[in-house]
């Protein structure tokens, strides 16, 4: 049986192709190629996508966010009490849904639409069977659910031959397993850091992570010979079996850590201490040297870390005098420090060994017919032949460095303030007492930075951002005010600190991070001043202006990003492009959560009015940029740009975080960032989460919504295939 469609997101361009234009912007950067010659390479590329790519990007695209959207708001819909309805007219509402998804499946089986279409159904098997229960209040118990929906969802699996379904299978499995052992105190996850853990029978236990080893021992022998054998098939795709690898060391590290941390109890598992030994040492021969997987290496070396400062915390701290804390967080600060080199140094040796890209050959086929096409001439591609790729750090190696340098710099804060401490320095605080300290910090780690050893650049990251906590703590230490205005002076003592770092520190990751920290606190900052200088409704303008002004600049920074780069501020254009809107995600997200965080941390409702306030200046931001773009002649997304700032506007106004992640799906597209686009779907799925939790609005009113913008994705799907062209001939350069 053929499969219904090929894994990945249709009218995404290669990993080749995104892996050229990487190097051609460098090549602008370093003055050896002019902006408007990337920019036909872009083209050319499948980067900037042309209409007929648009058109293949958009309708999967729409499709699958459209079903899910019905799918979720029929869920919601069922959880809605709504008793006024008949029982057998609930079922016909619920199966309705079904049948209409399996007369899409059956109508178009080979289409992109089929391959939605089964997933939403294989989901949509979840909400029947709840209201099954629901109605007759059959007594069983919820693992049970799980299981009859499990039953469902490997049939489904099985025929799609796809990824997503297999995950749902394999996830629905593990929470059946969990909920099966409901009379324990809490999750399995939960009972794996609690003193209730030997509770669970430890026969069930290792038979369950045995299981889940097996799982991805077959998943991965499937991988691997579909790697050499079906590099096309949707089995050659890495990401379930890093997410199976990732959940397997999470209980492992989990329960490991806790045996180091009851080292004088009883409660040991001994058995699953020496198969977590076995588990990294075993996926350190694989992934090392026979398949070659940086990220199931970062998986490892995560677990190794933690269990790693587990084991310093429990022989140097036995008790809490200063000597003990002192050593405990210098060796974690070193332990951080030394996994992270080790990762850096397998990096670098990988990318030495093989080139960067698995399929070097469509590399050079590439190159050729760039050159043939006169946009690359032999000297450009010998220089990006001879670039040293070893800083091409990949998503999942960033995001690790980034994390371990938060943990160091929060335990060198912490020895900062331990040794202040000891020096009877904070009996008085003043302003020599943490910013002097941190500005000696901030110099050391310019200089650890401006380093090109992996190991001293590492570290800088973590003493730049200590430094930087430093500075705006010892600000906020000579404020004293009442409630009401300390979060709008800790706001604007915390822009000036982040915008003079961000200049100051010669680092791509610790900028991203310095401009998302900036853009948050410099609407906050906004707000909290409208708030008290301001009427409500001039406050809430102003508010919606500063995001406006934002977003507006973002977006022409995205559209002159090749000429930015090609200019004095090249080194900004990357931690701006993907700074401010994650900023903006951090506004959205605070926003949703407003209600929740005031009573806990604020006296007064400070935040009520920051999420439309934020919807309303990404709506304006957002048209107003694509009618400036129009007006200009030169539209981001083509015919597209401003019908797609229409609506995500239209959504933002309501639900700020739904319609910034629309508009980020669209820039993955423009860039043609594969990593962009699960970062942008994973952050509408935890807004939606946020959304459902804490938005005042009613369950009928939540699941009504979802059910309309279902709707509205699908008929967009209709006007995509109206009004953009088809693909004509053969496969595309990005293909």
């Amino acid at each position: 049986m053929r499969e219904i469609a090929p894994e990945g997101i249709t009218g995404m361009p290669s990993r080749t192709a995104e892996y050229l234009c990487r190097q051609t912007a460098r090549l602008v950067k370093g003055g050896s190629l002019t902006p408007e010659t990337c920019q036909r390479i872009y083209a050319f590329c499948g980067i900037r996508p042309s209409d007929a790519q648009w058109r293949q990007f958009l309708i999967p695209v729409l499709c699958c966010l459209g079903l899910l959207s019905l799918v979720a708001g029929s869920v919601f819909f069922i959880a809605w009490n709504w008793a006024w309805l008949p029982k057998m007219a609930k079922f016909a509402l619920a199966e309705l849904l079904i049948v209409a998804l399996a007369v899409a499946v059956w109508w178009r089986w080979y289409s992109t639409l089929a391959r939605s279409a089964l997933l939403a159904a294989g989901l949509s098997f979840g909400a029947l069977f709840a209201l099954y229960g629901q109605i007759y209040q059959t007594g069983a118990d919820s693992w049970e659910l799980f299981r009859a929906w499990l039953c469902v969802l490997l049939p489904l699996a099985l025929i799609a031959r796809q990824n997503s379904l297999w995950f749902c299978s394999w996830l629905v499995a593990n929470l059946a397993f969990q909920l099966y052992y409901t009379t324990m105190p809490t999750s399995l996850l939960d009972l794996a850091v609690s003193d209730s853990f030997t509770r669970l029978p430890s026969a069930v236990l290792h038979g369950y992570l045995a299981l889940l080893a097996a799982c991805l021992i077959i998943r991965e022998a499937l991988a691997w010979r579909a790697i050499t054998h079906h590099p096309e098939s949707w089995l050659a795709s890495r990401w379930f079996s890093r997410v199976m690898a990732g959940f397997l060391l999470l209980l492992l590290t989990t329960i490991v850590a806790g045996n180091i941390s009851d080292w004088d109890g009883n409660n040991h598992f001994t058995y699953i201490t020496v198969g977590w030994v076995i588990t990294l040492l075993a996926g350190y021969y694989l992934y090392r040297y026979r398949y070659q997987d940086l990220c199931m290496l970062t998986l490892g070396i995560a677990s190794l870390t933690v269990v790693g400062c587990a084991l310093i915390m429990r022989l140097f701290l036995y008790a809490y005098d200063t000597g003990d804390l002192f050593l405990t967080g210098t060796l974690m600060a070193v332990w951080l420090a030394v996994n992270g080199s080790i990762l850096l140094k397998w990096q670098r040796k990988m990318v030495e060994k093989e080139p960067i890209d698995r399929v070097p050959a469509r590399l050079t086929l590439l190159t050729d017919t760039l050159r043939q096409q006169g946009l690359l001439s032999a000297s450009q591609v010998e220089e990006i032949q001879q670039r040293d790729h070893a800083s091409d750090l990949p998503w999942y190696l960033r995001l690790a460095l980034s994390v371990g340098g938060w943990i160091a710099a929060i335990i060198i804060l912490l020895l900062l303030i331990l040794l202040l401490y000891t020096a009877d320095l904070l009996d008085q605080p003043n302003a020599a007492t943490l910013i002097l300290p941190s500005l000696l910090l901030a110099v050391i780690a310019r200089g650890l930075l401006r380093s090109q050893r992996d190991g001293k650049h590492h570290l800088g990251l973590a003493w730049a951002i200590a430094a930087t906590c430093g500075l705006i703590s010892g600000v906020l230490l000579q404020i004293h005010s009442n409630d009401v205005s300390f979060l709008m002076l800790s706001s604007l003592c915390a822009v000036p600190i982040l915008a003079a770092m961000a200049v100051a520190m010669p680092d791509r990751t610790y900028r991203f991070m310095a401009i998302t920290a900036l853009t948050f606190f410099l609407v906050l900052a906004g707000h909290s001043l409208a708030r008290l200088s301001l009427s409500p409704t001039a406050g809430r303008l102003a508010v919606c202006g500063v995001v406006a002004a934002i977003t507006c600049w973002w977006l022409w920074i995205v559209s002159h990003q090749l000429r930015l780069q090609a200019g004095p501020y090249a080194d900004a254009v990357h931690p701006l492009l993907y700074g401010i809107p994650a900023g903006l995600m951090l506004l959205s997200f605070l926003g949703i959560n407003a209600a929740y965080l005031t009573d806990f941390i604020w006296s007064t409702a400070q935040l009520t009015t920051l999420q439309s306030a934020t919807g309303t200046g990404i709506a304006a931001g957002l048209v107003l940029s694509a009618l400036s773009q129009k007006r200009n002649g030169q539209p981001l997304f083509s015919i597209i740009t401003l019908p797609a700032a229409l609506i995500c506007g239209t959504v933002a106004l309501y639900a700020p975080g739904i319609g910034l992640g629309l508009w980020l799906i669209l820039m993955a597209r423009y860039q043609g960032s594969q990593g962009l686009l699960v970062v942008s779907g994973g952050f509408m799925v935890l807004y939606v989460i946020g959304w459902y939790y804490f938005l005042a609005v009613t369950l009928l009113q939540k699941s009504l919504l979802l059910m309309v913008g279902g709707l509205v994705l699908l008929g967009l799907v209709w006007g995509v295939k109206k009004v953009l062209p088809a693909p004509i001939g053969g496969a595309s350069e990005n293909a």
